[in-house]
């Protein structure tokens, strides 16, 4: 990366507790012997491990303009002087699609004249701005003025796995940026270590403290980034682990979850995967298109000694009632880290549902 860019590539994130598609159901296993499930159930993996996830943004997302002096002492960054705001995505120059850091840098590498058409997106829509470039006298480099970003990276749950498409769900909410979910042209998911815990207090969210593991190869790719979570495939089976580890549960439909126990499942704590228990206080289903369709209340002592409840990077873990998966948690409550929301598991498989459908089509094509 040229240093003249003054880019902030990598910005890193804590995943916040905080499209819909048509599609076929998948077919997963079949129902276990004495299960009581019906050989008609919809079957995943169940995991509810840390992992580390990387979006690669569409363009370059201006997050903050910088000044330099050009040939006629002047002090300027042309950007701002041409209409452009922080937060605005460039995705063309000149005619070029500009997908990162690297392409804008390209493209204003190959420019014949001072004068370029800078092609952007806000929440208003597309637009362009014409830009008069200015060489900075310390480089002698043309130069647009920006901080950008160009990808984003973090950690949270994966809550389920399908072992047929090899498709998979996380989170149970977009990654956001400025309230909508982050555009992306793809993205990867790492292993993630966890190093610590924050504790979550009244007034004060905790977070899981990690890293991704950058040395280790790619275990998955991220396909969809949407209001239900993100979506894509994981083509490394080694990296969901043993199948042992992991639970293969029904899918409850959104009609069979009701008030009353249930439990999480987590290995943010110590590594293993563990139950923890939790109360369903209300369920929700005017709205089923919603993140927040139930209560939950963490009750396990293990879990609030360890975390005070949900922290972030705890968003994705599966939620089970009645032997059934039944949704992920989505949300924690600020002033009291013991509650928070969950998503049905539904809606995330009709989310994930789309990501097998274009990976036919595009075998098929």
């Amino acid at each position: 990366m040229k240093a003249h860019i003054k880019s902030k590539a990598v910005i890193s994130f804590i995943i916040t507790v905080c499209i819909l598609c048509r599609g076929f159901m998948p077919v997963f296993a079949k129902s276990p012997a004495n299960s009581g499930a019906k050989d008609s159930d919809t079957y995943v993996v169940v995991c509810g491990i840390p992992v580390g996830i990387r979006l690669r943004s569409h363009g370059v997302i201006i997050t903050g303009f910088m000044g330099f002096t050009t040939e006629n002492n002047e002090y300027i960054s042309p950007a701002k002087e041409a209409g452009l705001r922080e937060g605005d995505r460039i995705v063309g120059i000149n005619g070029h699609s500009v997908e990162g850091i690297d392409d804008m840098q390209g493209a204003i590498d190959s420019c014949s004249d001072t004068k370029i058409i800078v092609v952007a997106e806000n929440s208003q829509g597309k637009f362009a701005k014409e830009v008069k470039l200015y060489r900075d006298v310390e480089t002698n480099e043309l130069r647009l003025g920006i901080w950008g970003r160009d990808s984003v990276s973090g950690i949270g749950t994966l809550t389920f796995y399908n072992e047929k498409t090899k498709t998979y769900g996380a989170l149970g909410h977009a990654i956001s940026d400025g309230g909508q979910p982050y555009c992306i042209s793809g993205g990867s998911l790492k292993k993630a270590e966890i190093t610590g815990i924050k504790k979550g207090v009244a007034g004060s969210p905790g977070e899981l403290r990690g890293y991704l593991r950058d040395n280790e190869p790619e275990a998955g790719d991220v396909d969809v980034n949407c209001d239900r979570g993100i979506f894509g495939h994981i083509e490394n089976i080694d990296f969901v682990g043993n199948p042992k580890d992991f639970c293969r549960l029904a899918v409850a439909g959104n009609r069979e979850i009701h008030k009353g126990s249930a439990y999480i499942l987590s290995s943010a704590v110590d590594g293993k995967i563990t139950k923890y228990s939790i109360d369903i206080t209300q369920v929700s289903r005017e709205n089923d298109s919603d993140t927040k369709n139930f209560n939950i209340k963490v009750t396990d002592k293990r879990l609030l000694d360890a975390t005070g409840g949900i922290v972030q990077g705890m968003s994705g873990s599966p939620v089970v009632q009645d032997g059934k998966l039944v949704g992920a948690v989505t949300h924690v409550l600020i002033n009291n880290p013991a509650l928070g929301y969950g998503i049905f598991i539904e809606n995330m498989l009709e989310a994930v549902n789309t990501v097998a459908e274009e990976q036919q089509m595009k075998e098929a094509s």
